[in-house]
Parts: C-alpha cells; sequence; structure tokens
C-alpha cells in the first residue's frame, strides 16, 4: 500500500513532502482502536437506559441498571470516549497530509492518548460506582478530570506545533482541527471550575454543552469533511473560498452562544434568553454556507467517486448536520420551547448530533483512513453496518420527536383542561402516551449499537492486517500556494482569532450572565430550607439523589408557562444560591419535583419509602425503577432530602 505523497515548497525551493512516520500511523491506529471500544460501551449502556424505560420490570432493583446510572456512562463514553479520542486521531491524520509536513509531537500525542484513555476510562467507572458530579456532560468526578484536561491540552500543543511547519498553506481542514483543539482545551477546563453554586453554576454547564458540541464537535466534524470530501472528489482539499471562512468563523463566533436554550422561561435574566434566541437563529447561518461549500466541492464530481463506503457516511452525515440548527432552534424559541422543552426533544437533540452527525462524520474518516472499506472482504459489512446505523438512527429520532411533541400537548391539555394535574397519579396520562414509543425508540437504539458491530468487524478487521494509516496516492503538484499570494485566513488571523473568539463567547454567554445581582440574593426558600450543611442527613441525601442519577428523570424548575400552573411557585435565581450542583434537569420523564414535598404522598416519609422500594406497587404504570438496593440509612437520607423539596 502506498502512503501519500505531496510535493511543496519550502523556502522557496520545491520539495517532496514525506509521508507521515510509521509512529504517527501507528498512533491513528490506536486512537481509533481506543475510540471503537469506547463507542460499544456507549452503545450497550445507550440500549440498556431505552430498554430501562421501555420495560423497567425487566431490570428489578439492580443499582446499576437504573437509567440515572446508564444514561451518564452512555453519554460520556460517547462523546469523551468515542467522539473525542477519534477526533483527535483524525487531528494526527489530517493535518500532517494536508500541510505536506511530518506530525510534530508524536511522543506527547501517545502520553495524552494515555492520559485520556486513564482519565475517561477510570472516570466512567466512578459514574458506575455513584461518583457523579452530577452536571449534564460533566459527571467524571474531578480527579479524572485532571488526567482529561492534560491530555486535551497537549493534544492541542501537537496540532498547533504541526501546523506551524507550513503558516503558508492554512485551509479548512487546518483551520477547524487545530482551532478546535484549543477550543475542547479551554472549553472542558471552563466547565470543570468547581465552586460555582446556585443558577451561575447552571449558566457555567449550559455554556459548555453549547460550546462543547460547537466548538469541539461540530468543528472537528466539519474539519474532516473539508478534508475527506475534496479527496474523494479529486481536489485539493486545503484550498480555501471566501464561503468557507465565512463558515468558519460563523460557526466559532455563533453555537457557544446558543447555551441558553436550557433555560428558557427559566430563572435567568430576560436578555440571557434572548441571546441565546438571536444566536440560535443565528445558527442557521453557518451551517447552511457550510453545506452549500461542502456540496459544491462535489458538484459534477458525484459519479467519479470510488470509494462510496467513505462517501455515503460523509454525505449521510451532512443531511444531519444541517438539522441540528433547526431542532435548536424548536428548542430555543419561546413558543415552541413552552411545548418541546424537558420532553423527548432534549435526548433527541443528542442523538441527532452525537449518535447522528458527528458520529457518521468519523465513521467516514475511520473507513477512509484505514482502508477498512475497501478490502476484498468487508464492504459489505461496511455497507450493511451503514443502513443499520442510519435505520436504528431514524426509527428512534422519529420515535423521540413524535413522544417530545406528544408529552408536551399533554402536559398542556391537562392544564388547559383541568382534568388531570402533572404531577402524581396525573402523570399517568404522561406515561400511558408515552409508552409506545420508549418501545419504539429502545429498537431504535438497540439496532444502531448491535449494527456497530459490524463496524468492528471492518476495522478491527484493518487494525489486525496492520494497514498504514495512508492510503491515498496524492497528484503531485510543484506549487502549493492558492490563487493569490495571501492565503483566506492567515496564521495570525487563525491563532488570535480562534482564542478571541472564544473568550468573547465565555464573556457573553458564561460569565456575564453568572454575575447578575439576582444569581446570588438568597430567596427565603433558599435560606430557610434548601440548606444542606455537610455532614447533614439532607446532605447526605442529596448526594445518593446524585448518584442513582435522579436529575435525569426530573427537573427542579418551575416555569412561567401554562405548562407548569399547579407545579408550585415559580422558581427564581434565589432559590439555588445555595446548591452545588445545581439539579435543575434537562428533562421530565417523571414529573417535577421542585415543591414536591408540598404535594399529598410525597410530603409523607412513608409513602416516600414505599414508593422508592416499589414504584409499580400503588402505580403499575409507573416506569420507575426501584430503589429497594438502597441501605437503610440512605434510604432515611435520600427521604430527609426530598421532604426539603417544597
Amino acid at each position: 500500500m502506498t502512503a501519500g505523497i505531496e510535493v511543496g515548497e519550502r523556502n522557496g525551493e520545491a520539495v517532496g513532502l514525506q509521508p507521515s512516520p510509521a509512529p504517527a500511523s501507528g498512533l491513528v491506529r490506536y486512537h481509533l482502536g481506543i475510540a471503537t471500544g469506547f463507542l460499544l460501551i456507549a452503545g450497550a449502556f445507550a440500549a440498556l437506559a431505552a430498554w430501562q424505560l421501555a420495560a423497567p420490570e425487566v431490570f428489578g432493583d439492580l443499582a446499576a441498571a437504573s437509567y440515572g446510572r446508564m444514561f451518564p456512562m452512555a453519554i460520556n463514553a460517547l462523546l469523551l470516549g468515542w467522539l473525542t479520542i477519534g477526533f483527535l486521531g483524525a487531528v494526527y491524520y489530517v493535518l500532517p497530509r494536508a500541510s505536506g509536513v511530518r506530525l510534530v509531537g508524536g511522543g506527547m500525542a501517545a502520553v495524552s492518548l494515555f492520559l485520556l484513555t486513564f482519565g475517561i476510562g477510570l472516570g466512567i467507572g466512578a459514574v458506575y460506582l455513584g461518583a457523579s458530579e452530577g452536571t449534564p456532560y460533566l459527571e467524571l468526578p474531578l480527579w479524572a478530570d485532571g488526567f482529561v484536561i492534560v491530555g486535551l491540552f497537549l493534544a492541542a500543543v501537537v496540532a498547533t506545533r504541526t501546523v506551524a511547519q507550513r503558516k503558508d498553506r492554512l485551509g479548512p481542514p487546518q483551520w477547524y482541527l487545530m482551532a478546535a483543539t484549543w477550543w475542547l482545551a479551554l472549553m472542558y477546563l471552563a466547565g470543570n471550575l468547581p465552586g460555582i453554586p446556585g443558577f451561575s453554576g447552571a449558566i457555567q454547564g449550559s455554556f459548555y454543552r453549547a460550546g462543547v458540541a460547537g466548538l469541539w464537535f461540530a468543528a472537528a466534524g466539519v474539519g474532516v469533511a473539508y478534508y475527506l470530501i475534496p479527496k474523494l472528489a479529486g481536489t485539493d482539499p486545503v484550498k480555501p473560498s471566501a464561503l468557507s471562512a465565512l463558515g468558519f468563523w460563523s460557526l466559532a463566533f455563533v453555537w457557544a452562544g446558543t447555551g441558553a436554550r436550557d433555560v428558557i422561561y427559566g430563572p435567568g435574566a430576560d436578555w440571557y434568553e434572548t441571546l441565546g434566541i438571536a444566536l440560535s437563529i443565528a445558527l442557521l447561518v453557518p451551517v447552511v454556507v457550510i453545506f452549500a461549500d461542502l456540496a459544491i466541492a462535489m458538484r459534477g464530481r458525484w459519479g467519479a467517486v470510488e470509494d462510496r463506503i467513505t462517501l455515503r457516511f460523509v454525505v449521510a452525515g451532512a443531511w444531519l448536520f444541517a438539522v441540528i440548527p433547526l431542532a435548536n432552534l424548536l428548542m430555543a424559541l419561546r413558543t415552541s420551547s413552552a411545548v418541546v422543552q424537558f420532553t423527548e426533544w432534549v435526548p433527541a437533540y443528542e442523538y441527532l448530533a452525537y449518535y447522528g452527525a458527528f458520529s457518521l462524520w468519523l465513521f467516514a474518516f475511520a473507513y477512509y483512513a484505514l482502508g477498512a472499506g475497501r478490502g476484498p472482504s468487508r464492504p459489505g459489512a461496511a455497507l450493511w453496518h451503514f443502513r443499520y446505523t442510519v435505520i436504528g438512527l431514524g426509527i428512534a429520532l422519529v420515535a423521540m420527536w413524535a413522544a417530545g411533541l406528544l408529552g408536551g400537548f399533554t402536559w398542556v391539555a391537562g392544564v388547559n383542561s383541568g382534568l388531570y394535574e402533572n404531577f402524581g397519579n396525573g402523570w399517568f396520562n404522561t406515561t400511558s402516551e408515552l409508552e409506545l414509543y420508549y418501545g419504539v425508540r429502545a429498537v431504535g437504539i438497540l439496532v444502531y449499537a448491535l449494527a456497530q458491530v459490524l463496524f468492528v468487524v471492518g476495522v478491527f478487521g484493518a487494525l489486525r492486517e496492520g494497514k498504514p494509516a495512508a492510503v491515498e496516492v496524492t497528484t503531485p503538484t510543484l506549487d502549493l500556494q492558492f490563487e493569490g499570494s495571501v492565503p483566506v485566513v492567515t496564521w495570525t488571523k487563525l491563532t488570535w482569532g480562534a482564542f478571541l473568539l472564544f473568550f468573547g463567547a465565555a464573556l457573553f454567554a458564561w460569565f456575564l450572565p453568572s454575575i447578575e445581582g439576582a444569581n446570588g440574593e438568597g430567596t427565603i426558600l433558599a435560606d430557610e430550607i434548601r440548606v444542606y450543611p455537610d455532614g447533614s442527613p439532607q446532605a447526605a441525601g442529596r448526594r445518593v439523589y446524585l448518584e442513582a442519577g435522579c436529575q435525569y428523570c426530573h427537573t427542579q424548575e418551575v416555569r412561567a408557562i401554562v405548562t407548569d400552573v399547579g407545579l408550585g411557585p415559580v422558581s427564581v435565581a434565589g432559590d439555588y444560591v445555595h446548591e452545588d450542583p445545581i439539579l435543575l434537569g434537562t428533562e421530565r420523564i417523571g414529573p417535577d419535583l421542585m415543591h414536591a414535598a408540598s404535594r399529598e404522598n410525597t410530603g409523607d416519609p412513608e409513602w416516600l419509602r414505599a414508593h422508592l422500594r416499589n414504584p409499580q406497587a400503588e402505580r403499575p404504570w409507573s416506569n420507575m425503577p426501584s430503589y429497594s438496593f438502597l441501605s437503610d440509612r440512605d434510604l432515611d437520607d435520600l427521604i430527609d432530602y426530598l421532604l426539603t423539596l417544597r
């Protein structure tokens, strides 16, 4: 197999650009192999979590089989293990080849891989054992985060040093992939800064979730697509255009500021919500620009592409990428948010982005770089992998979108009709309506998870054969300069612009809304009831609530909209000043618990004890897991905490 060879200019002389050395190729294979292992873990736990909602009686009272344990394990294995480690492998593959240089810092990259694997692997294990930090996407314990942060900064240094060798040859792959490594490291550090309690902590978490989605996963995926599509089309992957530059800068400017979508009608300042809505609308611009630019690159060349497997995954990922801002916008606009927020639309967005667009682009890279879809024995497996992945994802998304609309309108109907309440026995109306959709969703996720076995057949077959990561032969050219003497994005603009955009986003979407005075002014509810001194039963019970992952099924936020009428007083930022981490939640699989102890039954300790041990005894329609595995002490502490929710 011939490694990719290009010819370029250095110091005014034409020189042969050498293929990446063997350690770099081995490094890419190790990244993809480890990432694939995490993908299997993510798929397995995502399927188990989905089936737990559809058929809770199957799992009984197994502590580790509860939705609150399995869901964070799945999402961290997917985001940090599969996508992050996998895309870093793409960084080490694409940047040397796009720039026509050797990878600089292969040893540092290997140390980074070790630290990431160690920190992520042990961190997910700690979450399994109940040591979750409790904030969505940031569940790993701080000690595990330390390993991850160091590994991410090392990866960013390797990417920068590699690209810096050819500052005159900068195109979309280098823009996105180099900037994205720094954005990821900075974003992960920002998200894990400890000691930010109350609603300011919720703003920090929302900023991280939006920022890591756009400035890492989307940016890395787009960078890979900008490399693969020209390669498949037989053109220069580094040649930029005004359109590609517009897409890059606008994506970086907009996406990180959409985090306020999580708290529409919430306790935050109105201007913060409005900023999130405005930027969610603006997100349509970079996504449409990028989609159009990639389509233009393939114009008139579709039939000439020989690697149809890679092309299928790239194109499918691009189409799903185009849908992401639409799904985001429907959760951000106040009118539609009143219906779909806290419903199955929330996990549907995650599946669309992470299991969908970004994973499909990473699949495309793996097949291309390893040649796993082109061997004589594996194209069939690769084709079926594509089909079952898309089919499984499609089934799950349709079920979740339908369930989201149905659930939201069910809540509105209960309030408007006055026939039932959206808590207690009235929650039967929600669960009974969604039961079928939970089952269909579970089937789709199971199909998706099983499809990844076919991916393993191709990828690990290529790894076992030891194929080099560089499989394409690039047509030599003596002139790597672009049209005109000045690149569209210079090295100075790239480095300074990337950092300034990050800190600008952090200023307006995190720092300024966090220092709003109302965030630190405690209410009577906060100062007299929701106080959890260290060593108190209530603090211990709150820890049990976190360990069990109750926040993944229950919100603690009453919004000033019709949907939440009857749930209690509207929540304000001051209600949460003593809470670290804040437990607003993101989805109502079960009813809101903000004022649960003020209601009949849920304010009775003995009723709570019986309900936690066997939720289906009195409410056979409930999909809540049994917590009879808790010790008497833990159960008592959890009840003491729940009684403060009034």
